[in-house]
């Protein structure tokens, strides 16, 4: 079992379970709003209301007003036709083919120092579960949480079930989680790039700010956490440019 290189801020010991965000910490995109330009490219969906729902959804996020329920809702609408098995498989491929080049070397050496040191990691994010598991399984974690999504009938209604892993949900949702395995909050490494996050972020034991907003980077500076820089290589950068077809305008969405 390999040391963990990481050791609790005056403890000397290492955590007992590592947390990471995703859109923006682990993966250098919103899978959200790449899904939904996966839809159009399958020909699933082809009306530019589901990009307006998109930047409109950027907006109320940056002024910390965004409705996440109703969001959803109108989100799920562009999949709400798809049958639930058909959607996990369109799921797995979008995993594979979109965010797999996307991923930041970094946020995979971190996942992977976790494993070989024997320690429990999730990924917690406030994007759709059935999105956000396939993609963790990409860095060999199988405990992810996400907003989890209504089914009726063998579609998705675009219902939240029980708490969404957004803001104060995230702490809400990881709580019942350390609850369980009997671990505390001081405890838990928390890597994340957003100012959403600051709920969880000033409950764990110590938390990594992934190239931060502004927000969380002076919270960073004011708590003593670490600022990280992950980049991917300048190669995958300009082809992500490319495949991006001008939505780079939304792709500043932060969860």
């Amino acid at each position: 079992m390999a040391a963990f290189p990481l050791m609790l801020p005056g403890t000397s010991r290492p955590p007992k379970l590592v947390v990471f965000d995703l859109d923006h910490t682990l993966i250098a995109c919103d899978a959200t709003i790449l899904w939904t330009e996966f839809l159009y490219e399958k020909k699933i969906v082809t009306d530019p209301i589901w990009r307006q729902y998109d930047r409109d959804m950027v907006k109320s996020y940056a002024k910390g007003v965004l409705d996440i329920r109703d969001f959803c809702r109108k989100h799920a609408g562009a999949f709400r036709s798809i049958p639930e098995e058909k959607l996990h498989a369109l799921a797995q491929e979008f995993a594979k083919k979109k965010i797999a080049p996307l991923i930041f070397p970094d946020g995979k050496k971190w996942a992977k120092n976790a494993l070989q040191a024997n320690i429990p990691a999730c990924v917690l994010s406030a994007s759709a579960a059935f999105i956000v598991k396939p993609i963790a399984k990409l860095f060999g974690l199988t405990d992810a949480m996400g907003i989890e999504l209504a089914f009726k009938d063998g579609f998705c209604t675009g219902e939240i079930v029980g708490i969404p892993t957004f803001q104060e949900g995230k702490v809400e949702r990881l709580s019942q989680r350390l609850d369980e395995a009997g671990i505390g909050f001081e405890d838990v490494l928390f890597f994340t790039d957003s100012r959403n996050d600051l709920p969880l972020a000033e409950r764990a034991g110590y938390t990594v700010c992934v190239n931060p907003d502004a927000v969380l980077e002076s919270a960073a500076r004011k708590n003593g956490w670490k600022v990280a820089e992950w980049k991917l290589s300048l190669r995958t950068q300009m082809t992500a440019q490319v495949d991006a077809k001008g939505v780079p305008e939304t792709q500043t969405v932060r969860s």
